[in-house]
Formats: structure tokens, C-alpha cells, sequence
């Protein structure tokens, strides 16, 4: 795995690593569109109500669109004609031109309302028209981008493939130029949304270059790619466990042929162009699992309700006002994470590449939990149709690989989030060969130290909290100097081995991630008890303080893993984890009937028709 490279512009989650709490870049907490937009908030209300106009006239069918394995045209038609379709375009190209929080609501909406035609519109308006609104020239935008706004075609993003995965930077669909300044194309991409019915596709390939030290390498770039290109070949549909309404398409390219004009952007910088495009499809993800995570809240509520059992609702039943009520409590910090990454990705000035990556994380595992939760009180209503339970089950589970896994996110905010400190220590440990010629230096971070271990953050900007905010506050400072701790023990302990060490690494992004999920919820909370006053938010400091109580447990938690004996338990999993990959499998007698010795037991699952024992490494594997 390539080591990150450092952005200039300032990060709010990357400072947490290194003890600092960078208030200006989360206060004030970002107004609602209602004061800061108000045109735009009319324009976002207009949607949300067509939308939900549409699902009352049963023009959004989740169970049809389940069954049936598609979006009905008259339903695509509604949308377009609403202007859904049409939310990322800019005015002058006949869209709407929302900016990333009216996207984020609008998009959440759609997807609390059926994650398949989210996907749909996150592909079409985010995936297959970002690219081209932020990176297109003039005659291109003019030449697609009414025809996308008006849903006359759609948009699809071809960066995913069977051998590298999302991995933009080693893809190996490749590029070739051509005598006429015409491109050739060829290559595999699969799970590609609206694939099988664009119009216009992003394709990234790579290309021969020159790199900064004047060598030739080789760089992804993008290309705009019409299914009427001679080379352009669908190769057919998937089936899946969830999402069924929408479509992905394996597509292949045999020396397709791309205009000289139809190159997105620069030669070379398409991975730029990747990174961007995905950094607003990790915002919108959260939203659409944030509001997700609402509905089914209100769904658990109402059932738990009505449903009876030994003589009371279930509702009154502590277990499951547990759910409810920490369930509750994560959405509204989902909900914080959203209104503060949806802001902060307006801001050119500021990197929020790390904060939609934890977003991410956050609220498609909350949508999971939620989701499971709910099919849990439902009992075996959860499990069967015609209740929805069971689909909204298998409907959330995708959204954890989406927009790159959360495994690989959790690296990629863990290895960007400690590079800073380690650069820091790097420079220390040259002047600790030298103490007395650099005796600043070493005091000076000794200094940090000791304010680390007593709680006191860096580079603090003065914010007055309200009163009942300042415990939720004290103990964050005190989570973020022990984050700090915690990174520059890891870099001290494993210095280089540190990218090999994923638990480590896994259990510092853990930290990271609840720590920016509390800092927004806090943000979010002290905007409200400024605007409405204490007494009109009860509601809302309850759920912060519950939120902030349970994410600090967490911490604390993934703290102590770090740790103790973590090396000797780690070194334990290590071994266990060897020995299960020589067995190809458990390796252990079953305690009720042995049967080593005998083959391969009864049962055994397959995967088209062979052993999962038998299954290659690298075969079978998810993006």
C-alpha cells in the first residue's frame, strides 16, 4: 500500500492526531440552507415533497422494484420530470445547481425512500455528472450536460475492476494513443452502475506520462466514453442480495476509440479527478444512511408500539428502549457528521477527504445496526416477506462496501491521520542525537507531552460552550491528547511496520472516527442552543450527552486494545489466523463427531459448485 501523501489544506480529523483541535474549521456549525440558502432550501423542499408525491402514488414501489429487478421507466420519467436527476448540474446547463448539502438532503431522501433508486440517482447525478461539471470544458459540458440534466441519458463512472478493485492508481484497463489523437481503450470494468443503459461513461485508464523526476510512468486517466464508440461491449448483468432495483453492468473495452476531445480533464491526473468525484459520494452515502437510519428508527418505534407481547408493548420493554434510544442518539451525530462534511466540501480551502471517509464508516455501519436491530424486535415478521423488514435488511448491507470498503477506509484515515506525527518524530528523533544543539526542540515537545497528558489540546481556537456542553467537551480534549498518545506510541513502537501493523492502525482510525463524529455532534448541539435556547432542546442534549457517554466508551475501549498485552493478544490472533488459512479452513475436531479422516463433511458450502476450501487466494474477493 502506497504511504499517503500529506495535503496542504487543513483537516479537522487529520489535526486530531496530532493533539490539535481545530475549532475554526468546526465552528460555527453550518446553518441550516433554510438562513444560509434560502432559495435553495425552496428548491430542496420542492423535491422532498415531489418525492414523496410520488411514493404516495405508487410511482416509488420498493417491493416491486424488489421483485422485478428494475426501475420501471414511468418512475425514471417522474424523477427527471421533478428535476431529481437534475441536482448536481449547474443552472446554466439546465439543472439545479444544489450545492453539496442540498445534494446530501436531497439524495438522503431518495435513499430513506428506496435504496435502489439511491443508488440510481447517486450514480447519475453524482458519480456520472460530478465529473463532468467539475473537470469538463466548456464544449463538453454544453454537448452532455443538458442531455444528463433532463434525464435524457445518464450518467455512469467506470473505475472499478476485477483485478485492482477501486484502487484508481493501479488499475490496469490501459490507454494507447492513437496517430489521429484518437485514444484505444482496453480493459474490463465491472459492477458499474447504469453501466448497461449510459449514455455518457467516465472511464478511467491508464496512460503513458512523464513523472516529476522526468522518467516515463504511467498515470490513470479519464476519458468520456459513449456506448456508440466502436469497442464498447456489455458484457452482461449481476444479480445481488440487495439494492435489486438497480443495475450493475460488467462492460468491456476492445480497442474503443475515444476522441481526442473526449479526455476528461488532464492527461495523467485522473486519479485527481477519482478522488474527488468519490470524496461527494461518501457524503452523499452518509446522507442517504443517516436519513436511512431515521426511517427505521420511526419504523422500530411505531412497531415496538403496537406490537404486544406478555401482556405490554414492546416498547416498554428496557431492551428495547435501549435500541431505540442509542440508535436515535448515533443519527443525530450522523446527521452532525453530514451538516459539517456537506459545508466543509464547499470549501476549497479546507480538506475534508478524511471526513467523508469516517462519515462514511460511521453511518453505514449505524444504518446496518439499525437495519439488523429491526428485524431483531420484528421477530420472525423481520425475516419473512411480504413485511419489508428482511429487504431493508439485505438493502443496507451494501452500503459498507460502496465508495471504497470501510476496511481499506479505516486504513486510509488511520495512515493519513498519523502521517503529520510522524514526520514530526522523525525531525525529534534526528535532534535526540543532538540534545544540547537542539534543546528547543526537545523541550518543546516535551512540553507537549506533559499538556497531552493533562488534557490540554493544541492549537486551540477559543469557543464558549454552553454550560451543559463543557463535561462533553472536557472529556474530548482528554480523548484527543490520549489520541495523540496513543499515534505517537504506535509510530515510536512500529515506526515504518506501522502500515502492516491493521490492527493497530484499525484500532487508531476507531478513535479517530469517534472522536470526529462527537466534535460535530457537539458543534451541532451548541448551534442549536444558540438559535432556539436552552429550553426548546431538551431533546437534543439528551441525545448528544447519550451519544457522547457511548462514543467515549468506545474510545476508551479501542485505548486499551492499544495498550496492556495487545502485542502478545495480537500475536495470538496472528497465529490462529495462520494456521486457519494452512487448514484452508476451522481445523478442529468437532466436539459431538469426529469425523477427520472422512472428506469433506455433508454440507460443506460452495461457491459455483466448488469447495469454499478450495477457493484461490485472490479469487471470490469483494471490491
Amino acid at each position: 500500500m502506497p504511504e499517503p501523501t500529506r495535503p496542504a489544506r487543513p483537516s479537522f480529523l487529520r489535526g486530531l492526531y496530532a493533539g490539535q483541535i481545530r475549532d475554526a474549521l468546526l465552528f460555527p456549525f453550518p446553518e441550516p440552507l433554510d438562513r444560509r440558502a434560502p432559495d435553495e432550501a425552496r428548491v430542496v423542499r420542492r423535491l422532498l415533497d415531489a418525492l414523496r408525491d410520488m411514493r404516495g402514488a405508487g410511482l416509488i414501489d420498493s417491493a416491486r422494484f424488489d421483485e422485478e429487478e428494475t426501475i420501471p421507466e414511468e418512475t425514471l420519467r417522474a424523477m427527471a420530470e421533478a428535476g431529481v436527476l437534475a441536482i448536481t448540474v449547474p443552472r446554466e446547463y439546465g439543472g439545479l445547481g444544489l450545492s453539496n448539502a442540498g445534494y446530501a438532503r436531497v439524495f438522503g431522501e431518495v435513499a430513506a425512500l428506496d435504496a435502489a433508486l439511491g443508488v440510481l440517482v447517486g450514480v447519475h447525478a453524482g458519480l456520472g455528472c460530478k465529473p463532468l461539471v467539475l473537470f469538463g470544458t466548456a464544449e463538453q459540458k454544453a454537448r452532455y450536460l443538458p442531455a444528463l440534466a433532463r434525464g435524457e441519458m445518464f450518467g455512469a463512472y467506470a473505475l472499478t475492476e476485477p483485478e485492482t478493485g477501486s484502487d484508481a492508481q493501479h488499475i490496469v484497463t490501459r490507454a494507447e494513443p492513437a496517430e489521429d489523437g484518437s485514444w484505444r481503450i482496453t480493459g474490463r470494468k465491472h459492477w458499474i452502475g447504469l453501466g448497461h443503459r449510459a449514455g455518457l461513461v467516465t472511464v478511467f485508464a491508464q496512460t503513458a506520462t512523464t513523472g516529476k523526476d522526468g522518467r516515463p510512468t504511467t498515470r490513470p486517466t479519464a476519458f468520456l466514453v459513449r456506448p456508440d464508440m466502436p469497442g464498447f461491449h456489455v458484457v452482461g448483468t449481476v444479480r445481488k442480495l440487495g439494492i435489486r432495483g438497480s443495475t450493475q453492468a460488467e462492460l468491456e473495452f476492445r480497442d474503443l476509440v475515444v476522441p481526442a476531445d473526449h479526455v476528461l480533464g488532464q492527461v495523467g491526473r485522473g486519479f485527481t479527478i477519482a478522488v474527488t468525484v468519490l470524496n461527494a459520494g461518501r457524503l452523499s452515502l452518509a446522507a442517504g444512511c443517516t436519513q436511512g437510519t431515521k426511517a427505521l428508527v420511526g419504523e422500530m418505534a411505531r412497531y415496538a408500539e403496537q406490537r404486544i407481547q406478555f401482556g405490554a408493548p414492546l416498547a416498554s420493554f428496557e431492551i428495547t428502549q435501549r435500541k431505540l434510544s442509542s440508535l436515535a442518539a448515533a443519527a443525530y451525530a450522523g446527521d452532525a457528521m453530514v451538516g459539517h462534511l456537506s459545508a466543509a466540501l464547499d470549501r476549497a480551502e479546507v480538506d475534508a477527504s478524511l471526513e467523508a471517509a469516517a462519515a462514511k464508516v460511521f453511518a453505514s455501519e449505524l444504518l446496518w445496526r439499525a437495519a439488523d436491530d429491526l428485524v431483531q424486535v420484528a421477530g420472525g415478521r423481520g425475516y419473512v416477506k411480504p413485511y419489508p423488514y428482511e429487504r431493508w435488511l439485505r438493502d443496507a448491507r451494501i452500503n459498507r462496501i460502496f465508495e471504497g470498503a470501510n476496511d481499506v477506509l479505516r486504513v486510509f484515515v488511520a495512515l493519513n491521520g498519523v502521517q503529520g506525527p510522524a514526520e514530526r518524530l522523525r525531525e525529534l528523533g534526528a535532534a535526540l542525537r543532538r540534545p544540547i544543539d537542539n534543546f528547543n526542540l526537545v523541550a518543546g515537545y516535551a512540553t507537549d507531552r506533559v499538556r497531552s497528558a493533562l488534557g490540554a489540546p493544541i492549537d486551540r481556537v477559543d469557543v464558549r460552550l454552553h454550560a451543559r456542553l463543557l463535561p462533553h467537551q472536557h472529556f474530548l480534549e482528554k480523548h484527543v491528547a490520549e489520541l495523540k498518545a496513543a499515534t505517537d506510541g504506535a509510530i515510536l513502537r512500529h515506526r515504518k511496520k506501522l502500515v502492516e501493523r491493521q490492527f493497530v492502525v484499525e484500532r487508531l482510525a476507531n478513535m479517530g472516527i469517534e472522536l470526529y463524529a462527537r466534535a460535530a455532534t457537539i458543534a451541532r448541539t451548541q448551534q442549536l442552543l444558540e438559535a432556539r435556547g436552552e429550553g426548546a432542546v431538551e431533546h437534543e442534549l439528551a441525545l448528544c450527552g447519550l451519544f457522547c457517554v457511548e462514543s467515549g466508551r468506545r474510545f476508551r475501549a479501542e485505548r486499551e486494545l492499544l495498550g496492556g498485552r495487545s502485542e502478545e493478544v495480537d500475536g495470538v490472533r496472528r497465529r490462529v489466523a495462520a494456521a486457519v488459512r494452512a487448514a484452508a479452513g476451522y481445523g478442529v475436531a468437532d466436539a459431538v463427531l469426529d469425523r477427520r479422516g472422512e472428506g469433506t463433511e455433508a454440507g460443506a458450502p460452495t461457491v459455483e459448485g466448488t469447495e469454499v476450501a478450495g477457493v484461490g487466494a485472490g479469487e471470490g474477493g469483494s471490491n
